[in-house]
């Protein structure tokens, strides 16, 4: 089990060094440059971006499709947890915390099981809809199943801390490597196919509220109604 975790520490590793050279390439990059007079606030317009403005009655189609907007939250935020699970083996004292206290693990072990239900919900969505598999690539199916494997064998392990009793110390030991070897493919992974907008959202989101901020377009007037 130990080269396991040892291996998925490396990946770990070798995505931060990847993920901290796509940003180096974006802040070489610079500032947007635009020559145009400013009509208004660019913090505001980039802070209107990350909030608002990700709403779906302010993005252009998603108000028309809740269920799948709804379900992008869930897989977002559940992949956001299991990271930050991994993150915490770090520190013994917290998975003790949780060894402890299994109601607490029941339930980021449920929440896990919605984001894996979602992803499996847009993966099958992927495939048999008329409108997104022509423009579906291989890179969307191996991401979406990655993120979704790794929450799935994190809820596992949880799950094990949830009812300790019922597992033998063999079955948690076959957990633990299936969970730091679906850590260390996700990890190697992340940095070259289209997970690394981990990286780039924060860029495109400062740029469109860059862009319209300065030109007065975001925030929108309160008068707006849309």
């Amino acid at each position: 089990m130990n080269y396991f975790m040892y291996f998925s520490y490396f990946a770990l590793l070798f995505c931060f060094t990847m993920c901290f050279i796509h940003f180096f390439r974006l802040i070489k990059l610079g500032a947007p440059k635009d020559l145009s007079e400013a009509r208004g606030s660019i913090s505001a317009g980039v802070a209107y971006s990350n909030t608002g403005a990700m709403l779906p009655n302010r993005k252009e189609s998603a108000y028309m499709h809740l269920p799948t907007f709804t379900a992008g939250v869930i897989f977002h935020t559940g992949t956001f947890l299991a990271l930050f699970c991994f993150l915490l083996l770090f520190f013994d004292a917290v998975w003790g915390f949780f060894f402890r206290h299994a109601l607490l693990s029941f339930f980021v072990a449920l929440y896990l099981g919605f984001g894996v239900s979602c992803g499996i919900g847009l993966l099958i969505k992927r495939l048999i809809s008329k409108k997104l598999r022509p423009i579906s690539n291989l890179d969307d199916y191996i991401s979406v199943s990655l993120t979704t494997v790794f929450q799935f064998v994190t809820a596992l392990l949880f799950i094990r801390f949830s009812f300790y009793e019922y597992f033998s110390s063999a079955v948690h030991s076959g957990v633990l490597c299936v969970y730091f070897l679906a850590a260390a493919l996700l990890f190697f992974y992340l940095p070259f196919g289209k997970l690394r907008h981990l990286v780039y959202y924060f860029a495109a989101r400062y740029h469109l509220g860059f862009f319209y901020g300065r030109r007065g377009t975001w925030p929108p007037e309160k008068t707006d109604n849309l």
